[in-house]
């Protein structure tokens, strides 16, 4: 019986070619991927593997990545880990690739072009965000400087900024991109010292 060339081509088109930007905030997002399915050859311990292929949480995770054409996605990876942007690495028994410091920095680049705080709303506190990251994690500082620039914060002292728009999911973003969860504080008050001038600063009436 002759194979039905309609029904094959919508197979095929049923897949995508991953790109860059996708893979990495995917990644990013914790969506980690079997490095197996990129690199077959890799050594893996059979048991652990198979164990965790077996779990529901190893199985949503992998669901993503089944949209795109693994042949392409196994060419992006490639080139992604010689720019070391990504990773493979061991994670509770499983081999997987992971983003990687580098890669952080990339997908951050990737998501300061939209971020933003609502400001159409002031619910009357304020929020003052302290930071004190290593000099070893000089891109994260940098980054998280640069950032805080980008959202309109007010530079009070060193490393203390100050904004009156809710920006917890935005804080809690920087800090798990760059890794920086317990050097970075994040205080809501209810008044500030001089706070017609602040308000004035921010055009709040």
């Amino acid at each position: 019986m002759a194979s039905n060339p309609v029904a094959i081509t919508k197979s095929s088109s049923t897949k995508i070619d991953p790109k860059v930007k996708e893979i990495l905030l995917l990644l990013a997002g914790g969506t980690f991927i079997a490095a197996s399915i990129i690199f077959p050859g890799l050594p893996i311990i059979a048991k652990e593997v198979l164990k965790a292929q077996q779990s529901s949480d190893w199985k949503k995770r992998q669901k993503e990545w089944k949209k795109f054409n693994t042949w392409r996605l196994r060419q992006v990876i490639k080139r992604l880990e010689k720019q070391k942007f990504v990773e493979i690495a061991n994670i509770n028994g499983e081999t997987v690739v992971r983003i990687s410091a580098r890669g952080k920095q990339k997908v951050l680049k990737y998501n300061l072009e939209k971020m933003a705080l609502d400001q159409t709303n002031w619910d009357g506190k304020w929020r003052i965000i302290t930071y004190d990251i290593a000099t070893a994690k000089k891109w994260q500082r940098e980054f998280f400087r640069q950032t805080l620039k980008k959202l309109n914060f007010l530079k009070l002292q060193k490393s203390v900024y100050l904004t009156p728009f809710k920006c917890t999911d935005e804080i809690e973003y920087l800090r798990q991109i760059c890794g920086v969860g317990e050097e970075v504080v994040m205080l809501t008050v209810y008044g500030i010292e001089n706070e017609q001038a602040y308000k004035d600063y921010f055009g709040l009436d």
